[in-house]
């Protein structure tokens, strides 16, 4: 044991040594490099999708880090791919974009706006986000185990993929949807807020179906193990919104000064706070995402703060670690791998179940509700919109061995197919109500306008 210890030091002291020479210099400089680019190829890839694609930002920039991955960097260029990632900066490359996928998690949290998403028309609003996740999630798990058939080496557990198929099949992406309506001059329709409403209830409810069935992988399907990990996770959500969430919100007015303006203590110690839920729910088995999701939601009322935390922390976050994300997805994604025609049959199916369920399921539901032909299939494909959210859960599922990387490519392309069709159609739909000017106070109701996430 004090050999051991003695090694351990001896590693840390070299480490410490290194921290200011060569080696780490050469390290650094590696990664800077890794970070130029993809912030450069970012912004062009954006501005280019947004110029000749008429697309939002984040629609180009999960195009960019397909781009920078081995589905086109790699394939193209294979030497300057291989001298931009090495594999020494592999693990930091990996560090920050968990770490950044927590403060985006934590962002995405703070965006709801449940009290005036869901301020009009509740039952519409929760009737078709019911079948916005119950239709696509039946369809994805009774199509799953056709597709596990079709995989070849090593399968993953049945059950496990059956339930994160299903789950991967009903995200939807609010974030992306708010900024649509307000490039668009839609935010102020009646399928706009119906949209945000249902989509709203789909995100939370597709989180904590994601955080179920996390835990239920990783019980290894052990009804002790698993009680315990969700029982552990509803205890400590419990203990966030019911004795936490007041403390929290007192600690934060003590750190805001008349003008609103948050003191310089009071984000580090938010950090803290927000590492260590992350920390908490990693333990639980549930990955460390929640945590942050978990904290931003419980946050999400206090709009004061959530400015502060946009003016402060918000570009930092959506100009760094947004586009680190894409490009960490991008990394993991081959479509070089679908290299045959039954591989790309397959993912054609993939993105048909994915679409049928959602836009079905939303589309179904709207028109049993009253709505119009066309204000349903508007409604039905901004529900089947994916983008950011997709993205992270796809991760999670190969992080966890859940998804082998053939299906994990063919569902990422699902998620960009979902994402870029969404402007045009949205676009074509609702045309005749478009207005790129605010809608009026007198306007309240139905046409509340949504907030859209700050450049997620």
């Amino acid at each position: 044991m004090l050999e051991s210890a003695k090694q351990v030091g001896t590693a840390a002291a070299g480490a410490a040594q290194s921290a200011v020479g060569s080696q780490a210099e050469h390290l650094v400089l590696q990664l800077l490099y890794q970070l130029i680019v993809i912030l450069v190829l970012t912004r062009v890839v954006s501005w280019a999708s947004k110029r000749y694609l008429g697309q939002t930002d984040v629609a180009g920039e999960i195009l960019a880090g397909l781009v920078l991955g081995p589905s086109l960097l790699g394939a193209l260029f294979p030497n300057v791919f291989a001298a931009l990632f090495v594999p020494q900066t592999s693990t930091i490359f990996v560090g920050l974009a968990q770490t950044g996928l927590i403060l985006l998690m934590f962002q995405i949290g703070l965006e709801f706006e449940f009290k005036s998403n869901l301020s009009a028309a509740r039952h519409t609003v929760v009737v078709i986000s019911i079948a916005g996740i119950v239709c696509p999630f039946l369809l994805g798990y009774l199509t799953a185990p056709w597709f596990w058939e079709q995989m070849s080496g090593q399968r993953p557990d049945l059950l496990a993929f059956r339930l994160f198929f299903a789950t991967a099949m009903s995200i939807t992406a609010i974030p992306i949807l708010g900024r649509i309506f307000m490039e668009l001059g839609l935010s102020h329709t009646r399928t706009a807020a119906l949209t945000i409403g249902s989509a709203a209830i789909d995100d939370i409810l597709g989180w904590l179906l994601l955080g179920v069935v996390s835990a239920i992988v990783t019980s290894s399907f052990q009804p002790g193990n698993f009680a315990w990990r969700l029982g552990g996770l509803a205890a400590y959500i419990a203990l966030v919104f019911l004795v936490l969430r007041p403390l929290i919100h007192k600690s934060l007015n003590r750190h805001t000064d008349k003008n609103g303006v948050l003191n310089p203590v009071a984000l580090p110690l938010l950090l803290v706070l927000l590492f260590v839920s992350a920390a908490v729910t990693s333990n639980l088995g549930v990955f460390a995402i929640i945590g942050g999701f978990v904290i931003g939601v419980a946050l999400h009322d206090n709009r004061q703060f959530v400015q502060q935390w946009k003016d402060k922390m918000g570009g930092l976050v959506n100009a760094l670690f947004l586009p680190i994300f894409f490009a960490y997805t991008g990394l993991r994604t081959d479509v070089g791998s679908l290299g045959d025609s039954n591989a790309w049959l397959q993912c054609l199916l993939v993105c048909a179940v994915a679409f049928a369920g959602k836009f079905g399921g939303a589309y179904l539901a709207a028109r049993a509700l009253g709505e119009s032909h066309r204000s349903s299939m508007a409604i039905g494909v901004c529900m089947n919109t994916r983008a950011l959210m997709e993205l992270i859960a796809l991760n999670i599922g190969y992080d966890m061995g859940v998804l082998p990387r053939q299906m994990f490519t063919m569902l990422v392309i699902m998620a960009i197919v979902s994402t870029f069709i969404a402007t045009p159609l949205i676009r074509w739909l609702m045309r005749s109500e478009s207005r790129l000017t605010a809608p009026q106070p007198a306007e309240a109701g139905l046409a509340e306008r949504p907030q859209p996430a700050a450049g997620v």
